[in-house]
């Protein structure tokens, strides 16, 4: 008997360039096909934002990855002005001090775990943590900045909304999130290679990371995230050992698909009974060797139980 989805279906509602957009029917793999400037990556990020329940610091981390705002470190007048562009997640990109009809992202089919995300002006009570709302009903003739601070409140399906501050740094998430990996068109960061390999190291998911390389190249034999030894840096590569050298070799010098496919593997093994979101799965595999990593993700995916989403221009 198959595991049932994490979701059978999708509506996204005022996020991105989606006023409202349904998917009736998901699979256990989906690929998104399209051109430039369509929306495909926003379904990534609404994903990606559905698994975090919300958290401020996956909406920051979305917004510094399209250049929309950036880490303003702990200057508190830069987190303040910060808080202003979380325009660009809505729909419109509408001025926040006006009312903006909140994102909502959950199944066609069910609104049991539907994620909210509505903006809001609030008074800070007390200590600072306790929020009453407040919502001008003229902004043209209120001055929200001088004494009232952005917010949202995050809901998922009938539990309690939380109400985060966006004018301080995002504090841990107070829900429970779905297991997910996001691999972005760049890949994945070499500390974050180290965290997937670490959690993998010598268990069976070794099995399924070599089985992928092999795809590539069939001479691999082990493969390890090793110290470079090449200057005083403490970062670990990929390095590979092949069957006609004695040594081991850097896994990127046998190609980018390689360290492309290496990381997506990595994100795949580390989704179990999640989601793993790819965007431009196909980049840096040359065509003839897709099929061959079709089938493994389509073997994994339904033995680990992932949801598996990629977005492609092919």
């Amino acid at each position: 008997m198959s595991t049932p989805l994490l979701l059978d279906s999708l509506e996204i509602r005022e996020f991105r360039a989606f006023h409202h957009l349904q998917i009736e029917r998901l699979g256990r793999v989906n690929l998104i096909v399209g051109k430039n400037n369509v929306g495909k990556s926003s379904i990534l990020e609404a994903l990606w934002l559905y698994a975090n329940r919300g958290l401020p610091a996956i909406i920051w981390q979305i917004l510094e990855t399209r250049n929309e705002t950036k880490d303003p470190a702990s200057d508190p007048e830069a987190i303040k002005n910060r808080a202003l562009t979380i325009k660009y997640l809505f729909y419109g990109r509408k001025d926040i001090r006006q009312r903006v009809e909140p994102i909502k992202i959950g199944s066609v089919s069910s609104q049991e775990d539907t994620l909210s995300i509505a903006l809001g002006w609030y008074m800070v009570e007390g200590s600072g943590t306790a929020f009453t709302e407040i919502m001008p009903s003229d902004p043209e003739n209120h001055d929200p900045l001088a004494n009232l601070t952005p917010g949202i409140a995050v809901r998922s399906g009938n539990q309690t909304k939380i109400i985060y501050r966006l004018d301080v740094r995002p504090p841990l998430s107070l829900q429970k999130s779905i297991p997910y990996k996001f691999v972005p068109a760049s890949g994945l960061y070499s500390r974050e290679l180290e965290r997937l390999w670490d959690s993998i190291a010598l268990t069976n998911q070794e099995a399924d990371v070599i089985a992928a390389l092999r795809i590539i190249a069939p001479g691999i034999e082990r493969v390890n995230l090793l110290s470079d030894s090449i200057g005083n840096s403490e970062e670990r590569i990929p390095k590979a050992k092949m069957s006609y050298l004695d040594g081991p070799i850097p896994l990127r010098s046998l190609g980018e698909g390689m360290n492309r496919l290496f990381g997506l593997v990595l994100a795949l093994v580390n989704s179990k009974d999640g989601i793993l979101l790819i965007d431009e799965v196909e980049s840096g595999l040359h065509y003839s060797v897709q099929p061959d990593v079709w089938r493994l993700i389509f073997e994994t995916a339904r033995r680990l139980n992932v949801q598996f989403f990629a977005t492609t221009h092919s």
